[in-house]
């Protein structure tokens, strides 16, 4: 998969022409498909794959597909198909799981999946789901598990000191993989999260979140009816939920448009950003605010005043760390990078909090055990393996790991050097820092999109001269 470096104002990130194309077709202001009809079929199949791990498949199968190869078209709509089918499975599935709690007289909020719609996804069939999220009082988690334990749930092994949930529940029964990401009989897992800003994880406190469940309501999409979080609070959560895994190295690029779209059609909703004024303090708007600056940045969506003005009202560091390096978590899912880690401590003052942040940062948190399949993948992606020997596959895994941590280490340790000193000269006696406007993302976008279409026209012209 070749990169294509990308002319930014600082910080290029380098990610394939094919993944700067399904961009550019999913702008919200400016969609441009042009890229996509000039792939050929090597980045076609790139592009889909990247997708699937990206969950971008479905927004890419809702754009007009005019131009796109028919092997490509077939595919998507297979996926539409069977993805509409899926949902069926899935309102099943949860009414089932949600009675097992009622009866055990456990309450809970579902958060993410299915609730997304209308308001970030037109239709819950037109978002992949592969489990459901649902949280619970603290003090009610181990009743949840055992009510869901009782109808056939098993628990499996997640890294509890990063996650937000306990050991995720499976129920497999007699089902075979079979290839297909959107099988409509696939199990989903369930989380159970015992928390929805994780304190313990990102030494930031977020008193406010804990609020989210007193305002708690009921919902019903498409028949189905159930417990979630107010409107205002689900946008904090989702909003956080993306700083959290920029702070992890998580890919975060379908929430960052599903929240773009929710900014993009609240942009004139005066009623609904004065209620998230009133509900929210300035405290919790600042962290709301960095996803705000990513969903313009990316995705090129308007923006209510009120959330523009909360982007121009972050901290000088933040801004200024935005500009250099909001493009690195692009990167991120195509070469390890670590720069999210400037941003981290932005919001830390805790000096042995900071140096717990840097730690973990520089040193692996966690090394996969002989035969774990993390062994054979990478950014997230199955690598195939030459050598059957687990052993041998292990000494690779432990190899490219080491070496992917110490660059990346490496390269985020003199591009912060770098920044920071850029910023004591921006902020010395005779100078001033120039504000990010809060414009400036949607130009940088449009500055990226025009880059990569030069870049593509220079290549088809080539292969014609060929």
């Amino acid at each position: 998969m070749k990169l294509s470096p990308l002319t930014t104002r600082e910080i290029a990130p380098r990610i394939p022409s094919e993944v700067t194309a399904v961009l550019a077709a999913l702008h919200l202001s400016d969609p441009d498909t042009s890229l996509l009809k000039a792939l050929d079929d090597r980045e076609w199949t790139s592009l889909l794959e990247f997708c699937i791990t990206a969950h971008l498949t479905l927004p890419l199968a809702q754009l007009a597909m005019d131009g796109f190869p028919d092997w490509v078209v077939d595919r998507l709509k297979a996926n539409l198909a069977d993805n509409a089918l899926r949902f069926e499975n899935i309102k099943a599935i949860y009414r089932e799981a949600a009675k097992a709690l009622d009866d055990a007289k456990v309450e809970h909020l579902v958060i993410k999946g299915f609730t997304q719609a209308p308001d970030y996804v037109a239709d819950p069939r037109l978002r992949r789901q592969s489990d459901f999220d649902f949280f619970c009082p603290p003090e009610r988690i181990d009743d949840a598990r055992a009510a869901l334990e009782a109808i056939g749930y098993k628990s499996y092994d997640v890294n509890e000191a990063i996650a937000d949930h306990t050991s995720v529940l499976v129920r497999l029964g007699n089902w075979q993989w079979s290839g297909n990401p959107f099988d409509p009989e696939m199990p989903l897992g369930i989380d159970v999260h015992f928390c929805l800003w994780n304190e313990r994880a990102s030494l930031i406190r977020i008193p406010e979140v804990e609020l989210f469940w007193e305002r708690r309501m009921t919902r019903v999409v498409d028949g189905l009816s159930f417990p979630c979080l107010s409107p205002v609070d689900h946008l904090g959560y989702l909003s956080l939920h993306i700083l959290r895994n920029i702070f992890l190295y998580e890919w975060i690029v379908h929430h960052v448009r599903e929240l773009a779209i929710f900014l993009n059609s609240h942009a004139d909703d005066d009623a609904f950003w004065q209620s998230w004024c009133d509900t929210h303090t300035p405290s919790l708007r600042s962290f709301e605010a960095i996803a705000f600056y990513y969903a313009q940045s990316w995705f090129g969506c308007r923006l209510h005043c009120q959330a523009a003005q909360e982007i121009a009202n972050l901290a000088v560091t933040q801004k200024s760390w935005l500009q250099r390096f909001s493009g690195s978590t692009l990167e991120v899912m195509f070469r390890q990078n670590k720069d999210s880690v400037w941003l981290h401590l932005s919001f830390v003052s805790s000096p042995s909090d900071r140096v717990k942040i840097l730690t973990r940062c520089l040193i692996p948190p966690r090394i996969a055990s002989i035969g774990a399949p993390t062994v054979n993948m990478r950014n997230k992606r199955m690598v195939a393996s030459k050598d059957s020997n687990p052993l041998r596959q292990y000494v690779v895994y432990l190899i490219s790991r080491s070496a992917a941590h110490a660059h990346a280490s490496f390269t985020t340790l003199t591009r912060g050097l770098r920044w920071r000193l850029s910023q004591h000269r921006l902020l010395g006696p005779n100078s001033e820092m120039t504000d990010v406007s809060v414009h400036e993302p949607h130009a940088y976008a449009m500055k990226v999109r025009r880059h990569t279409k030069k870049v593509e026209v220079d290549k088809l012209g080539a292969r014609n001269e060929l």
